[in-house]
């Protein structure tokens, strides 16, 4: 009987462990997840704040002493294709210097100052700050406030995400008039490694050229095409992006 009762002791507990066995996921797999989780535009949001929860100051973020200003808040919004609008509200400051702003667009390899803001010094009222920053990125901008007093001891704000500046596609054909070999097309819009679908028509709607997967290689977005020999005459040129088009004339000289 005491062996009969032993032998399900050991069942017991074998069943228990094997409960409390985490799901074993590959290096591939973890390592592939991370990957995609990068991708999305909280990660580096969420990855800060949990880094703030856990220790506030960190050992190279600030010194022993927390600052004494509360903030209330910090956000901001995209104004167009070339300003972001930044706004925060303290509800108290004591002994406070001043706020630098930062930004990057990949926080894995920090932050630079972008402009500075001088505090209230001491208050207890409630003060709202905002900031225009020129900003044309197309891709999301980070931003925390860094928040210095008087003695130079500071800490961060938590980051924010700004959406990046939709620039309409857009191109120009110069020098217009031009001869076809000298034709170069500039374009807005697009980023290096982008897809084109590239066409070039007469007047009366032939098609003289077309390449159904053009690839932008350069961050000027200035190339030229591989036009055929092209008599006098009007053309135009249409490109079509993922969910833009973009048309232009322009004009064949001798």
């Amino acid at each position: 009987m005491r062996y009969f009762f032993s032998l399900f002791a050991l069942l017991v507990v074998a069943t228990y462990s094997w409960a409390q066995t985490p799901f074993y996921q590959s290096p591939a797999k973890e390592a592939a997840d991370q990957l995609v989780a990068k991708t999305q535009p909280e990660y580096y949001v969420r990855l800060q704040a949990g880094r703030f929860a856990a220790d506030p100051c960190g050992p190279d973020l600030c010194k022993s002493n927390p600052l004494p200003v509360t903030l209330k808040s910090f956000s901001g919004e995209r104004l167009d294709i070339t300003k972001v609008i930044l706004f925060w509200e303290t509800s108290s400051e004591k002994s406070f210097d001043r706020f630098e702003v930062q930004r990057t667009l990949r926080p894995q390899y920090g932050f630079e100052t972008v402009s500075t803001m001088k505090g209230a010094g001491t208050s207890a009222v409630t003060h709202k700050y905002q900031l225009t920053d020129v900003n044309e990125n197309t891709g999301y901008t980070y931003y925390r406030l860094k928040q210095i007093d008087l003695d130079g001891s500071f800490e961060y704000s938590s980051i924010i995400a700004i959406k990046g500046a939709v620039v309409p596609l857009s191109v120009n054909a110069f020098p217009n008039p031009g001869q076809s070999k000298n034709i170069t097309f500039k374009t807005t819009g697009l980023s290096v490694n982008d897809q084109l679908a590239v066409m070039v028509y007469d007047v009366r709607g032939r098609v003289i050229y077309t390449n159904e997967n053009f690839a932008v290689t350069s961050d000027k977005q200035v190339f030229k095409l591989k036009l055929p020999l092209m008599p006098t005459g009007k053309y135009i040129v249409k490109m079509k992006g993922k969910n833009q088009v973009a048309t232009a004339s322009f004009v064949i000289i001798p």
